[in-house]
């Protein structure tokens, strides 16, 4: 541990002067050209005829090659035939697909910002997303158009049909007549890495849905930190099943952008099924398999599982939400000659924070654990009252400082600074401890987030549709413990006077109006809701009650 700064132990990583933990691992290099953009970076490597992506269902596929001269053709499409310059946002509405990282290379390319939408989310969600973005044109497939009729912008279309007969909008333009366009002609645009790569929607750490501004050396220090193999051995054979949405951060910036530095394959599912899921793996010698809790859940629980060779598997990696050791051992019993980890990481960090190392003599004794700071990362645990650093077995809120720290929220000072603080420390509003060995291990949340499935549902946005019903009067959201799904939605709800109002009732009322994830899924009623002097909602106590009336 020779790296470590003067002063710190070098067993916990903990530096006791100023209460800052470093990580464990050895700092790597990160390019400091300050005009490097994201698409130079990930096909500087030049891995040639070597394939790239994979389409599960069809066995369709790009090489290297083939992804960045399609990438070079879009781009120059969306500059001549679209008028796309830089610093202008374009929105991608889609399922998993090949063509997802080619539209989001670029984009990127031409120093346009590229930000990505959940396919559940209603159409009047996709617009409040285009609102807040400033999008100026959308990629989709034409089976989600009916998500974006009627919006006032231009809209690229592809997939298998690029023909959507009826669908009134302004210009359709198709995915391969862009793809037809000559690369020639088009000016270099000068890409500073602090520019903005992508707007990603999260609930973030304050509650409501923001654009997470994240710069293309974001990107960039991800690929490094994951890539740099400090204590496990990458092979350019490995193979990585891209199940996980592409939409969301642990999809596209560890599986999707960090795979493709890599120069490994990438077997991309369009959508979930568990059962294709471990047939994928059985015909594509699948070594990587980045998966949620559900998923592993399953991996634990079906025996169907026994029916497929996954003898290929080398590792799986759990995240977006923790994931109990029980179930951790459980899933590990059935695959015995698998690698397990876990990790630790939020939209704001770009997906990089923490992983499990895996050649350590410690590692199995931590088994379960988020494991150790990615490289160059750094990290304080504090008293959410004193707001004083701790040292390392004290449980307090996570704050964290590194490369893959996001530049902001879109638009919103306010709760940036909430968030992120003036000496560059985000506050992720998380209870960790972290252990003498310097092994991180999360408690429970400060915030308020329910994580369904590793989707974050922010409550005060369920809370203000039901305050919008006639027969509430009042109401709370608070996340409910759920073996499947990590947590669930459970409304609290005071009636109207004189009004007969039952669960099944609201339930099919928000699902009317929100994307499947964000749905409630547990109703009770409550003659009050408990709330502080200055009117905030206790919601601890109303996560008691739940769980008291769980056990009776």
């Amino acid at each position: 541990m020779k790296h470590l700064p003067e002063g710190t132990d070098p067993r916990s990583g903990y530096r006791s002067s100023d209460g800052i933990y470093f990580s464990k691992r050895k700092p790597v290099w990160i390019p400091q050209a300050c005009d490097l953009d994201l698409g130079s970076y990930v096909f500087a490597p030049q891995f040639g005829d070597k394939k790239a992506l994979m389409d599960a269902p069809s066995g369709r596929h790009l090489t290297y090659d083939q992804l960045e001269r399609q990438v070079r053709a879009l781009a120059a499409g969306l500059y001549k035939c679209l008028n796309v310059r830089q610093y202008d946002v374009v929105m991608l509405l889609s399922p998993n697909c090949i063509e997802f990282p080619v539209i989001f290379l670029a984009v990127v390319s031409l120093g346009a910002v590229l930000t990505t939408v959940h396919q559940a989310n209603t159409a009047g969600e996709v617009q409040k997303q285009m609102k807040d973005s400033g999008t100026r044109l959308i990629f989709t497939t034409a089976a989600l158009t009916e998500k974006i009729a009627g919006f006032d912008l231009p809209v690229v279309i592809f997939g298998d049909d690029e023909v959507v007969p009826g669908f009134s909008s302004k210009p359709i333009h198709q995915y391969t007549e862009l793809l037809r366009t000559d690369p020639y002609g088009v000016p270099r645009v000068k890409i500073k890495q602090h520019d903005t790569a992508a707007l990603l929607y999260s609930s973030g750490t304050t509650g409501t849905s923001k654009g997470v501004v994240l710069t293309h050396r974001n990107f960039i220090s991800l690929c490094c930190m994951l890539n740099a193999g400090s204590d496990e051995t990458l092979s350019p054979d490995d193979v990585l099943l891209l199940l996980l949405p592409m939409f969301h951060v642990y999809g596209l910036g560890i599986c999707t952008v960090a795979s493709l530095a890599r120069g490994i394959m990438l077997v991309v599912m369009p959508q979930f099924d568990f059962v294709n899921m471990l047939s994928t793996i059985q015909t594509y010698r699948v070594t990587h398999l980045p998966l949620v809790p559900p998923i592993v859940i399953g991996l634990a629980k079906q025996d169907i599982v026994f029916k497929f060779d996954l003898s290929s598997l080398v590792q799986i990696i759990s995240g977006a939400a923790p994931l109990g050791k029980e179930m951790l051992e459980a899933c590990a019993k059935r695959l015995p000659t698998v690698q397990f980890k876990q990790g630790y990481a939020l939209t704001e960090s770009t997906a990089g924070c923490t992983t499990c190392p895996v050649n350590v003599d410690d590692a199995a004794a931590h088994f379960g654990s988020s494991g150790w700071l990615l490289p160059n990362m750094e990290a304080m645990v504090v008293d959410p009252n004193t707001n004083q650093p701790l040292p390392p077995t004290k449980e307090g809120e996570l704050w964290i400082r590194g490369p893959t720290i996001m530049k902001g929220y879109l638009n919103n000072p306010k709760a940036t600074s909430e968030s992120l603080d003036k000496d560059g420390w985000l506050h992720t509003g998380d209870l960790v401890v972290i252990d003498n060995d310097g092994y991180l291990d999360v408690k429970d949340r400060l915030k308020e987030l329910i994580k369904y499935n590793a989707f974050q549902v922010a409550p005060a946005e369920l809370e203000a549709l039901l305050l919008s019903h006639p027969a509430v009067l009042d109401c709370a959201v608070i996340p409910y413990p759920d073996e499947i799904s990590g947590e669930i939605p459970m409304a609290w709800i005071v009636r109207q006077p004189e009004q007969q109002l039952n669960e099944d009732e609201i339930m099919d009322w928000i699902a009317k109006q929100v994307a499947p994830y964000k749905k409630v899924r547990k109703v009770a009623f409550v003659d009050a809701i408990p709330k502080s002097a200055s009117g905030k909602i206790l919601r601890k106590d109303l996560v008691q009650l739940s769980r008291a009336k769980s056990n009776l």
